[in-house]
């Protein structure tokens, strides 16, 4: 066992981390839809119930089809719940031009189906002991998804291992396209949450304007850069537009992440 001494200062006792081996199975309980094509499938342990592993925000499950027209095929998912949520895990998919997996799953996953995962797996997290006090997170479309999970955890003031703040940049097309925006407008509220929306396909006052790059990155920024870590998910044209902008501005390649999604 582990103890860790929280902020009210009374010991806890940690219990061991969950990991489950192998492929497991996952059942589809719920299906939410949140935007007009994107849909967070909500899913337990299909012989238990609940979630039966431990995962970090950020981190992601990776998804086997043994006959997927006519082939094996593997995909991996960000997980979009948070940790805090114990009673289920979620994927968040969207639907889009060639997007074979992501397109079959949102076309044909219903309440009660069951896939196989294998998880949690990656190292796209938030750690206070070796990034800097303000996370500052860079997102286009369903790239938003690891972010929405790691916002979820961190946005209690008292959350164990958090930032100090938290930024959140991320670009959609058009205001149908707002994943997350419900709870995105909540969090906003919260001192420590700074939310930078901006909107490629349409104008809207509310919003920022085009795509994001070094120009947009840099009005945000306005050269404050300094115990900011960086975190990037999106297309990669953007992330390697954003990591350029970062390096020129002075900001340590250690402190910039990036991670794909897939399709």
């Amino acid at each position: 066992m582990n103890f860790f001494l929280p902020k009210g200062g009374a010991i806890v006792l940690a219990r061991p981390k969950r990991v489950k081996r192998g492929w497991m199975k996952l059942r589809v309980v719920a299906i939410v839809s949140e935007t007009h094509d994107t849909r967070t499938f909500q899913m337990v342990d299909a012989e238990v119930g609940g979630c039966q592993f431990d995962y970090h925000a950020g981190q992601y499950l990776t998804f086997r089809f043994d006959h997927f027209e006519g082939r094996a095929i593997a995909r991996s998912y960000t997980i979009s719940s948070s940790p805090c949520q114990q009673d289920f895990v979620s994927i968040t998919v969207k639907r889009t031009v060639g997007g074979v997996v992501s397109n079959w799953l949102y076309d044909n996953l219903h309440e009660g189906a069951v896939l196989r995962a294998r998880g949690a797996l990656g190292r796209f997290c938030y750690d206070i002991d070796r990034d800097h006090p303000h996370l500052f997170m860079v997102a286009a479309g369903s790239g938003v998804t690891p972010f929405l999970s790691i916002i979820r955890q961190f946005m209690p003031s008292d959350a164990r291992g958090a930032p100090q703040e938290m930024s959140l940049l991320v670009s959609y097309r058009t205001r149908r396209d707002l994943i997350g925006w419900q709870e995105l407008q909540a969090f906003a509220k919260a001192a420590h949450f700074h939310l930078h929306l901006t909107l490629t396909g349409e104008r809207d006052r509310r919003f920022l304007h085009g795509r994001i790059n070094a120009a947009l990155l840099n009005t945000v920024l306005a050269g404050r850069i300094a115990g900011k870590t960086f975190m990037l998910c999106g297309p990669e044209a953007m992330m390697q537009i954003v990591t350029a902008a970062l390096l020129d501005a002075g900001v340590d390649a250690e402190q910039i992440r990036t991670e794909s999604f897939s399709t």
